[in-house]
């Protein structure tokens, strides 16, 4: 274990007197936990660990109270990090020394798993040291997150690493178990935990990864090589040994179910081994030398397993065989808490699962606040907005001085121009008359192919049957063709009809300028240009408080799109039955909190009562709106009547863009059918 995993060390520290019997014990146990002889666990002594396992859970047990009581008192723990053994961090927090001290009982039990001689006993503590990690995980929340920054091994990335690795030892421990079980189908049980095992390895590697970008403290790179080659030989090692243990099964019942070809499954699962040994050895220069002896075994066993393949069963080797499933026992490793804490932690469980439900609870109210509160501030917006005709007064300021078009006319004249005008509308009209007329003849002379095909030749019963009832489902598809052409010619000239009503207009629009056009509501402008002058400083704070206020707005949707996706990321369910660590949902509480304290900053710093005392100072207001509304309301319906016509003969060239394809589609299937029955 000393490749990488190192115990924490500590000070020894001078506790200030005090009558508390609590603290008092704490100050006994940790005196005696500091002097101990830890080099003898990282040796492998069982003894020395199991002495040592008596000394942490009745410190921790205590540590536990002190909490619970919320003792009070100057203490100031150091520790340091495992990997920078030089580098201490001091806090006066119970939960710091918590942390730490059950990292060690992790690390611990790990040892205790790896050297103990009865398997059951070995997978007992390695079922422990998950617990510990899974312990940490969640007070580790509790403690300053700058003091939990000098910590590479504290965060919560390298304690699921220590975990993975843990249930990975676990689950090959339990295969040695069942290994020395001659049965098969325990055979296959043993693999299936193998196959765990290895999978807890792969993620184990993926922690170590994350670690480089997860931490503000990353693990010095040495460090951090040696763990990476040893987690990599692990994945390596269960890899090869599943596949090995498989191949020799396919091989030995070859001869029994020759229809399977399990001597080509059996090679197969030669090969895979053989890849996880040539992609490890590719990235170390250091040789596992277990590794390089399996690798020399099933070299020869696939020279005897090709030639018995080739020769006695003569079944081709395929490149890809459908592989075992392997039977999965991965409720047979469980984190399991020390005897000394079984009681407390089953309690705690149940607390846990209802102060879990309560976050959840919390964290979706916050959505359903953020939420809420933005729809309350777009409708009091909006209110204040129609109330007062906001925009058409906005416009005026942008528009009435230098006699320009307003934005919503601006955008439709502009649409209307790059359609082309009248002149546009006629060339589009021509277009779809065209391809009416194209696929009109096209549909007719498919109609009198089929009526060649009919007669002029003479087939078999039972193909002129076939032949007749082919033709005559081409020929229902054509009418139908025909059909919606004429449904469209229909509807084509209700347009055109619509076209001519607007035809002086089209010809405005197409042969003026923008300033001719805004010219044709003179009345309207001239009635802005008054209001304009009269209400220039008001008209100029409105706008600006309204273009700030969108600003914010979007802000705030932007905000609130982050907030949603950051708690719909997390799967919250109200209704499910909620396995969430309730570690995470308290730190996500804590970073969501943070998040709604911004959001409701922006909030704060709009002020709608201001928009609305401003709107409201206008002089002659009312017989602006009413002159200028009325002007500019009537050219801009006749334009969105313009709008529509250009819309109607869009969809009419899709429309007849999809019957051009269909007709040729039809045709194509004519031609083959035709051509295949000749």
């Amino acid at each position: 274990m000393n490749f990488g995993f190192r115990f924490k060390q500590t000070k020894p520290i001078k506790f200030p007197r005090t009558e508390n019997q609590l603290v008092t014990k704490i100050d006994e146990y940790r005196k005696q936990i500091t002097d101990y002889r830890w080099q003898d666990c990282n040796k492998g002594d069982v003894e020395a660990c199991l002495q040592l396992e008596k000394l942490l859970t009745q410190y921790i047990l205590l540590l536990d109270s002190a909490i619970e009581q919320q003792v009070k008192i100057d203490i100031s723990f150091s520790w340091n990090d495992s990997y920078e053994p030089n580098k201490f961090t001091q806090s006066n927090q119970w939960h710091y020394e918590y942390s730490c001290s059950l990292y060690n009982l992790g690390l611990l039990y790990f040892h205790l798993g790896q050297n103990m001689p009865a398997i059951k006993d070995a997978i007992s503590k390695s079922r422990n040291s998950q617990w510990c990690f899974l312990r940490l995980s969640e007070v580790t929340a509790f403690v300053n997150s700058k003091t939990i920054q000098q910590h590479s091994d504290l965060s919560l990335v390298h304690i699921h690493m220590n975990n993975c690795y843990a249930q990975a030892y676990g689950y090959k421990k339990l295969y040695e178990h069942f290994q020395t079980i001659k049965n098969p189908d325990e055979l296959l049980i043993a693999l299936g935990l193998l196959q765990e095992s290895s999978k807890m390895f792969e993620q184990t590697i993926r922690c170590l990864t994350q670690t480089k970008n997860s931490n503000k403290k990353p693990i010095p790179p040495i460090i951090y090589n040696q763990l990476m080659e040893r987690f990599s030989n692990d994945h390596s090692v269960t890899l090869v040994i599943t596949n090995m243990e498989l191949a020799k099964l396919m091989a030995s019942t070859a001869k029994e179910v020759p229809r399977e070809q399990r001597m080509g499954k059996a090679i197969t699962y030669l090969n895979k081994a053989e890849q996880s040994i040539n992609e490890l050895f590719k990235k170390f220069k250091h040789k596992n030398e277990f590794l390089l002896l399996q690798q020399q075994q099933i070299i020869a066993l696939k020279k005897e397993y090709l030639y018995l393949n080739e020769n006695a069963f003569k079944h081709p080797v395929a490149k890809e065989y459908e592989l075992l499933q392997l039977p999965v026992k991965q409720d047979l490793i469980k984190a399991r808490p020390p005897e000394l804490f079984q009681n407390k932690w089953d309690n705690k469980q149940q607390e846990v699962h209802v102060e879990t439900q309560k976050l959840i609870q919390e964290i979706n109210a916050h959505k359903t606040y953020a939420q809420q509160k933005l729809l309350d501030l777009q409708n009091n917006f909006n209110q204040i907005y129609s109330q007062y005709n906001i925009q058409f007064m906005i416009d005026s300021y942008q528009n009435a001085e230098s006699l320009k078009l307003t934005q919503s006319i601006q955008l439709k004249v502009d649409f209307i121009k790059q359609k082309g005008g009248w002149k546009g509308c006629q060339q589009q009209i021509q277009k779809i008359h065209q391809l009416q007329q194209e696929q009109g003849k096209k549909l007719i002379n498919l109609k009198n192919q089929f009526d060649l095909s009919s007669m002029q030749k003479e087939f078999p019963p039972q193909g002129y049957q076939l032949f007749t009832q082919q033709i005559e489902n081409f020929r229902r598809h054509v009418e139908d063709l025909q059909k919606k052409l004429l449904e469209a010619s229909l509807i084509n000239r209700t347009t055109e009809e619509q076209i001519k009503g607007i035809k002086d207009q089209l010809l405005f629009i197409e042969q003026n300028n923008n300033q001719m056009i805004a010219s044709k509501m003179q009345n309207s402008l001239q009635e802005s240009q008054n209001f304009f002058r009269k209400n220039l400083n008001t008209l100029k704070k409105l706008s600006v408080i309204v273009e700030t206020i969108f600003n914010k707005m979007d802000l705030i949707k932007i905000q609130l799109a982050g907030l949603e996706k950051y708690i719909d990321d997390m799967g919250l369910d109200q209704s499910s039955n909620q396995k969430i660590d309730a570690n995470l949902l308290l730190q996500a509480l804590k970073m969501i909190q943070i998040k709604i304290k911004e959001y409701d900053a922006i909030f704060n710093s709009i002020n709608l009562k201001e928009l609305e005392q401003i709107a409201s100072q206008m002089e002659d207001k009312q017989q602006f709106l009413i002159v200028a509304n009325q002007g500019e309301e009537d050219f801009e319906d006749s334009l969105k009547v313009i709008q529509e016509v250009f819309y109607n003969l869009e969809y009419a060239q899709q429309f007849y863009d999809s019957i051009s394809q269909e007709v040729a589609q039809l045709t194509n299937i004519i031609n083959e059918f035709t051509n295949d029955s000749g």
